[in-house]
């Protein structure tokens, strides 16, 4: 009868855990939701959320322009055109044009599009009005940070933490604070903080990623036949291949990488991690060799297939990137702590004063992941089988050696080694792929999901201890482990914890954003201020022939320019214009090169292209700046240039890497070969024997160091490699024609003798580019400084076109994966369809009653 009355009572109190739990994660949304409620109301962006609206605002029009092109098809073919222009199209807002989303996360920008384009149409159909793209925008990524307590309160239940500590988490998870360290902490997303929004949509799936991972790997054993260790292995696959938590491990990390490339590498380093924590564990624990062994090739057989997986569902994305590295610039103008991080010590430093997880309070969160990562470490997992059977029937044994929650322990420690980054492991990080190029303070980012999981295990281990002492002192005829009094008492103190540790945090969170909603309703009200003549500005603009614009940089009268608290470069370019001098990324050729750009030169004006200015009335305008519009805000100039093609002649090649040609074109742009349309090419592989040979050519050793055809180091600064020629014989006779700033169309005359010419497209050069003069298909160059440059053959007049094309290697990985997913799918739906025959039956029975 007692015992009877305990089981009782376990019940009712494991009910009254999981209202409480439950009501914590309720608070913690309900919370996010009204102290950040004016983040949707901003009518313009200090932070990085220009550049990522920019993206939005991009893949908006270029949504119009497939639904345009993709009507040429064959219908079964749309929707596979209409996405690749939507994962594959170029963006010329910044940098003389870049093809980001072939390179970017493209994703989100096509998930916010695609949902508020049927929300707006369903309003529509009832006749009311739905917001702009601006404000919906800002709604998503202010939904999407809010609920993110859901998910990590998810993510704790999936790794079978009890329902109040997985509501402990979730109270936790949106109050992390930093000194705006870019990980993911509310400054990293606010609108007085960085703007980090798309990092926002691999933040949900990313705990998920790790729990499922972890799930995974403990759950899932091998099946050893014979030792056979091939024929295990393969058999072991196509039993993971029915587990749940693979797929749902694949699935939540394929979403991490397709929200952020870049913490998408993170989760995939973290999965490989969870995945060799209990062979190690083995190793330290002094287990057999058979048994480390065993454990070894499990770990492997799981950590591959897992990445496999993912990598074939992304390889449309991945691959093409890949291949294209070539053309993806790495910046001299990033701060090197970017790539480097800070190092060992100042990383220590900061841990142990709290900033990496309390910055500004009492250290109460990194206090507590302290105490999760020592109480996982040593958390062990019951088990019931005998060690001595191992040999025996391997097969049937568990784990003697298990990892348990130790994993998310060497997690933290593993991601804390990795924050130190280049500055303590120097080029040993650049063995890991894909890290050479990485920005290694991101890391900060790994130690915070770890800590996702540390602090709500560190709260429960000081809730056991306290609800042991207090059981053992009030019951000490009691066994701790198995009384239901100890379980309560656990719910108890964890509950009577919160108001105490949760004090600090909460009030610092709350701190930190009544500056933020004093600055957003300043900053409304200064736009409206000024929202008329804006308004004015961005429809004269799109009225006039494109062109890109120069409205200031930040180093000179630019940074005063400012409609509200964004300067004027920074936010035409995010509603459309093409600018240039603002680097919101870096990954263009030409963004390092761009910064040559001198403001009182004419010819760098036309080199670029920037065929407008817009300027406040108090700027000096410079003698070839001609007055187009003026309005007591800003005035309006032009300039000449020839558009966005010129015609120029190849004089020299150089053969470079992606590193090494920035110096050489500093000295091209300085000097007045540009004006005599001189335009060396860039090549990174060897020119064919018999075009180095009628055209000069160098090879660049380093940024400063050539060698010369006859195989002499140079010094480019001691001897000017650069060599002269003939001017083109022809010229533009047009007219100019854009399609979206994905299809450029000119006419050129070229005059007898004319060796060497080309048309130049000032876009940056990207293989992706096609070009037919008189509709037949040339393949395009690149040149000085990284622009498109199209052979012309022969005299005469010719029309030519260039436009550029989504890959077609994306388009065919991307069918391939689709195929093999349907075909992979159609089984199981075929092995269902009793159930859904069934279910359809009863519907129109139901339907027919009625």
């Amino acid at each position: 009868m007692a015992q009877s009355a305990v089981v009782a009572v376990k019940k009712h109190m494991k009910h009254i855990e999981k209202i409480l739990s439950i009501g914590l994660v309720i608070y913690a949304v309900w919370f996010n939701f009204n102290l950040y409620k004016l983040e949707p109301t901003a009518k313009v962006d200090p932070n990085d959320n220009n550049f990522q609206y920019g993206l939005v605002d991009r893949t908006n029009q270029m949504w119009d322009f497939a639904s345009i092109e993709c009507k040429k098809q064959i219908v079964f073919i749309r929707p596979l055109c209409h996405f690749s222009l939507l994962a594959d199209h170029w963006v010329p807002n910044w940098a003389q044009g870049y093809n980001l989303p072939f390179y970017y996360s493209h994703i989100p920008q096509i998930v916010i599009v695609a949902t508020y384009r049927f929300i707006r149409y369903f309003v529509g159909i009832f006749g009311f009005s739905f917001m702009g793209l601006f404000a919906y925008y800002h709604w998503f990524i202010y939904v999407l940070l809010c609920l993110f307590p859901v998910a990590v309160y998810m993510s704790l239940r999936v790794i079978k933490l009890p329902w109040i500590v997985a509501g402990v988490g979730a109270l936790f998870a949106t109050h992390i604070s930093t000194d705006g360290l870019y990980g993911l902490d509310p400054p990293s997303f606010l609108w007085r903080g960085w703007g980090l929004s798309s990092q926002l949509f691999a933040m949900l799936p990313l705990p998920l990623s790790l729990a499922y991972s972890w799930k995974f790997f403990q759950e899932s054993e091998m099946i050893y036949k014979e030792d056979n260790i091939v024929k295990s292995v393969l058999v072991s696959v196509h039993s993971f291949f029915q587990k749940r938590s693979f797929w749902l491990a694949v699935c939540f990390t394929a979403a991490t990488i397709i929200g952020h490339l870049g913490i998408g590498v993170m989760t995939l380093l973290s999965v490989g991690i969870l995945a060799i924590v209990d062979p190690i564990i083995r190793i330290f624990s002094q287990a057999s060799w058979s048994q480390i062994g065993r454990s070894m090739i499990s770990a492997l057989t799981k950590l591959a297939l897992v990445g496999c997986v993912v990598i074939f569902l992304l390889s449309y994305w991945i691959i093409p990137t890949m291949l294209g590295n070539d053309y993806h610039n790495i910046s001299y103008w990033d701060p090197i702590w970017k790539f480097n991080s800070y190092g060992w010590k100042e990383t220590m430093i900061r841990l142990f004063n709290g900033d990496l997880f309390d910055y500004g309070r009492f250290p109460v969160l990194t206090l507590l992941v302290f105490v999760g990562v020592f109480q996982a470490a040593f958390m062990e997992r019951e088990n019931k089988k005998d060690d001595t059977k191992v040999d025996e029937k391997p097969q049937a044994n568990k784990d003697v050696y298990t990892s348990s929650y130790i994993a998310f322990s060497v997690l933290f420690v593993f991601w804390l080694l990795m924050y130190f980054g280049r500055t303590t492991w120097g080029g040993v990080m650049d063995l890991i792929p894909s890290m050479s190029e990485f920005h290694l303070s991101r890391f900060i980012v790994g130690i915070h999901a770890a800590g996702l999981f540390l602090i709500p295990i560190g709260v429960w281990y000081l809730g056991s201890i306290l609800a042991k002492g207090l059981q053992m002192l009030i019951f000490p005829q009691q066994t701790y482990s198995k009384t239901v009094i100890c379980e309560v008492l656990v719910v108890c103190i964890i509950c009577a914890m919160l108001p105490i540790i949760g004090s600090p945090v909460y009030r610092q969170t709350a701190y930190y954003n009544e500056l933020n909603n004093k600055l957003i309703l300043q900053a409304n009200t200064n736009v409206d201020k000024v929202q008329p003549d804006v308004d004015e500005l961005m429809r004269t603009m799109k009225g006039l022939p494109s062109g890109r614009v120069f409205a200031g940089r930040g180093g000179g009268w630019g940074k005063d320019f400012k409609v509200a608290e964004t300067e004027m470069f920074i936010y035409i370019s995010t509603f459309g214009l093409s600018t240039a001098l603002w680097l919101p990324e870096t990954w263009s050729p030409n963004s390092d090169t761009e910064q040559y750009f001198s403001e009182d030169v004419p010819k760098d004006y036309d080199l670029y292209n920037l065929r407008y200015v817009v300027a406040p009335p108090t700027i000096k305008p410079q003698p070839f700046w001609t007055e187009v519009k003026r309005n007591p805000f800003w005035i309006l100039y032009e300039t000449p240039t020839s558009g966005y093609f010129t015609l120029g002649t190849r004089n020299m090649i150089v053969v470079t890497d992606k590193e090494s040609f920035i110096n050489l074109v500093h000295l091209w742009i300085h000097s007045p070969i540009p004006t005599q349309k001189l335009f060396p090419q860039i090549t990174f592989r060897e020119p064919s024997p018999h075009t180095a040979y009628t055209t000069p050519t160098i090879r660049m050793i380093d940024e400063v160091t050539y060698k010369t055809t006859q195989g002499e180091r140079q010094n480019i600064f001691a001897i000017n490699p650069l060599y002269g020629g003939d001017p083109p014989a022809g010229s533009l006779i047009g007219p100019e024609k854009e399609n979206a700033q994905m299809v450029f169309q000119t006419t050129v005359k070229i005059e007898r003798g004319c060796k060497d010419c080309y048309i130049i497209l000032k876009q940056t050069y990207h293989p992706n580019w096609r070009a037919t003069v008189d509709g037949r298909q040339v393949t395009p160059i690149a040149v000085f400084p990284f622009f498109i440059a199209v052979p012309i053959a022969t005299s005469g007049v010719h029309e030519v076109v260039v436009w550029y094309q989504p890959s077609t290697l994306k388009v065919v990985l991307l069918c391939i994966t689709l195929l093999t997913c349907i075909i992979g799918i159609t089984p199981s739906l075929y092995q269902r369809r009793a159930v859904w025959i069934g279910l359809t039956r009863r519907i129109l029975i139901f339907v027919k009653k009625k």
